[in-house]
């Protein structure tokens, strides 16, 4: 055996010199590493930047899965989740490679288990795999389509936000993928009671408010904290840029009896239209909050989802598994919004056998222009189920695609100076419609 007396001095001065090397090599990785991590604790927009490029690695994308895999299976991943049973109609056109598209329901907890609950905004999001362009499509929760079971059969013609209750996601997803044509595969459920808590644990979001919505806000806001089981405190102004928290933002999603403003095209959207609306501005609002916000506040973000791992009372439920979702956060953090809007969007309202129902003034034409939208694609033919489907509901409703309707969606910006003042102006004011809204 050798040993440090057995060695020359030469030796010994070889042997010293490289140990010295070794330490130093770990004191400057350690280094790297603290100051990688101040820079990730006090720096988002560079924190974001570092999540965004180990996402993009194998060796990152494997430290990731070590400190999320396991706890996301446990409380955010569908394992019932059945692909298997999915549904399409003979489609001409694929555009998987091309697109990622999914559907986010909204489900509310205060009408029971979330599996058992009506599917209270339903919103298809259809994501360019290359350029990270996002679009969003809102289906009208009233309209009537064709209802599909789990196993993709045709039970009856109902509202589209039953089929969620009828048979979980995989029915919603054959509704939606038989009437428009579409190859949805993948869902996101958000119950609404947990967007609430996310939103208290990035800081809350800023929302334009008019008189009305603030309240019909406050009307309202007493019984959603019942439900949830939280004290409410009232907004207390209407106008530019006012800051709710959970439970006001929540409660915000769910007004219908006030004209919705949108802040970017000064559209004003009514009724249950204007419902949905909120819904898609508020998740925008919330994505772009948790790209910004701090390493803190997204660990209690996180925290908070993961914490819920009944699979009856999730925040947040999935089918997409843990190595799709961190495939997609560089999308996720490059994402731009590219346009939204409702579906159907040539439509009327009518009463039929005592339930009110939103029609598609021509089913066909309406996926057509949805296809358009989503995908570029110019005078796309719908197939013979969705052409099925639009004779079905016309003989019923005597809706066709010369019939009368409206547009939900009407421009705010060309009204009088007053009102065009009311949705440019930065200054925090008096957000008064002057009686345009449904709730006067």
């Amino acid at each position: 055996m050798s040993s440090n007396k057995n060695k020359t001095p030469e030796k010994q001065l070889k042997t010293i010199k490289i140990w010295k090397r070794i330490v130093t090599t770990f004191e400057v990785i350690f280094g790297i590493i603290l100051i990688a991590a101040m820079v990730i604790l006090f720096v988002p927009n560079v924190k974001a930047e570092i999540i965004k490029g180990m996402a993009t690695t194998p060796i990152g994308q494997k430290i990731i899965s070590w400190f999320g895999s396991e706890a996301y299976v446990h409380s955010v991943f569908d394992s019932n989740f059945d692909n298997t049973k999915l549904k399409t109609n003979e489609l001409k056109y694929n555009y998987s490679q091309e697109y990622t598209t999914f559907v986010l329901f909204g489900v509310d907890s205060r009408e029971g288990e979330v599996e058992a609950s009506n599917s209270d905004s339903i919103l298809v999001v259809n994501i360019h795999n290359t350029t990270g362009e996002v679009k969003m499509v809102s289906i009208y929760r009233d309209t009537m389509l064709g209802i599909y079971d789990a196993d993709g059969n045709l039970n009856k013609y109902f509202k589209v936000n039953s089929a969620y209750a009828a048979g979980g996601p995989e029915a919603a997803i054959n509704t939606l993928n038989k009437n428009l044509d579409l190859d949805i595969q993948d869902y996101v459920t958000v119950n609404f009671a947990g967007v609430a808590e996310i939103i208290d644990k990035l800081g809350g979001i800023t929302v334009n408010l008019t008189d009305d919505e603030l309240s019909q806000l406050n009307f309202h806001l007493l019984g959603t904290a019942n439900a949830m089981g939280k004290y409410a405190t009232p907004v207390k102004k209407s106008g530019k840029n006012i800051k709710l928290n959970g439970l006001q933002a929540t409660t915000y999603c769910r007004i219908r009896k006030a004209t919705f403003y949108d802040p970017d095209t000064g559209d004003r959207v009514s009724d249950d239209f204007g419902r949905a609306a909120r819904q898609r501005s508020v998740m925008m609002k919330l994505v772009e909050k948790a790209k910004s916000a701090g390493i803190t506040e997204l660990q209690s973000m996180v925290q908070t989802v993961m914490n819920d791992d009944k699979a009856g009372d999730r925040i947040i439920s999935t089918s997409f598994t843990f190595d799709e979702i961190v495939n997609l956060i560089p999308v996720i953090f490059d994402f731009k919004l590219n346009g939204s809007q409702g579906f159907p969007s040539q439509l009327t309202t009518g009463t039929y056998d005592g339930t009110s129902y939103v029609v598609a003034r021509g089913l066909s034409n309406n996926v057509s222009e949805l296809h358009k939208f989503l995908y570029g694609e110019e005078n796309y033919q719908p197939t013979d189920n969705v052409v099925a489907v639009e004779n079905y509901v016309a003989g019923y409703t005597g809706v066709t695609s010369g019939s009368d309707g409206y547009n939900p969606i009407e421009s705010g910006k060309t009204t009088s100076n007053e009102e065009t003042t009311a949705t440019v102006d930065n200054t925090d004011y008096d957000y008064d419609d002057k009686g345009q809204s449904d709730f006067y």
